[in-house]
């Protein structure tokens, strides 16, 4: 089967891989292991069969359940379903006084955006949600059979999601944010190019670039991500250990599981 950063369906809406990113120790995220995509209700048929024939098993639902009832998802009969919403937050805005103080510091115009995204990380809700993803990770031990998880756009939750799974990974963030901005790459691409130039720009690296004058604001949300990760807990490992609760021998497995040596 090809192998596409953008997949090839006919009713996906941002519908992607993270097969074939590499690590800062030069392996490579295997394919056909971790999708990622906007909502799933329009999905043709044919989408459903190319997804099952692709392996996907598990469909995490990142929405509310208001969401999920509005569009709900189709998905392969072989798919197990899950709808585990990442909002609302359930600590009413009480932060922790150590990221009060690093958002007051970073966040000059009270953006919203970049709050939510720390609340993201923090928030006791959502930190359960990420808890039971990995969970369902580490489950996905079968070879090309497929993870995904979405949310409506395929790009707040979501990015956070692919965010926290490839720092898990070792993946620079420099690919971490090239792959958050491609969300909105493929969908301004979407109004001017048809769905072969997205799929071949998108695999050549191009398609970010193509529109980067557009996105560069943008990374700012993610970067808040990122910051809370090192003020607060020493890095990416420091927070998947201290506040997901991943061992060094999940973060072990999790690589075996998902990743391959480069050739």
């Amino acid at each position: 089967m090809e192998h596409n950063r953008v997949l090839r369906l006919e009713h996906g809406i941002n519908f992607r891989e993270l097969g074939g990113y590499e690590t800062t120790g030069g392996a490579t995220i295997k394919w056909q292991k971790l999708l990622r995509c906007g909502g799933m209700s329009l999905l043709s048929k044919h989408d459903l069969t190319y997804l099952d024939d692709y392996g996907l098993r598990y469909d995490i639902d990142l929405r509310q359940t208001n969401e999920a009832k509005m569009s709900p998802d189709r998905y392969p009969k072989r798919t197990k379903y899950m709808n585990t919403s990442v909002y609302p937050f359930s600590d009413n805005r009480r932060f922790d006084r150590r990221l009060k103080r690093l958002i007051k510091r970073l966040i000059i115009d009270d953006s919203f955006n970049a709050q939510t995204y720390a609340q993201m990380v923090t928030d006791s809700h959502p930190v359960k949600v990420w808890q039971n993803l990995f969970a369902t990770l580490l489950a996905n031990d079968q070879p090309d059979q497929s993870v995904l998880f979405h949310c409506a756009a395929g790009k707040d939750r979501t990015g956070v999601a692919a965010a926290l799974i490839m720092t898990a990974l070792d993946v620079p963030r420099e690919t971490i944010l090239k792959d958050y901005l491609l969300t909105n790459a493929v969908f301004m691409a979407a109004d001017q190019l048809d769905n072969d130039s997205i799929i071949t720009e998108a695999n050549n690296g191009d398609l970010a670039s193509h529109f980067n004058s557009a996105l560069d604001v943008e990374a700012d949300n993610l970067k808040m991500v990122f910051h809370v990760f090192d003020d607060l807990y020493g890095g990416g490992l420091g927070y998947l250990r201290d506040v997901i609760g991943l061992s060094v021998a999940d973060i072990n497995t999790l690589k075996q599981l998902y990743l391959e040596n480069a050739s």
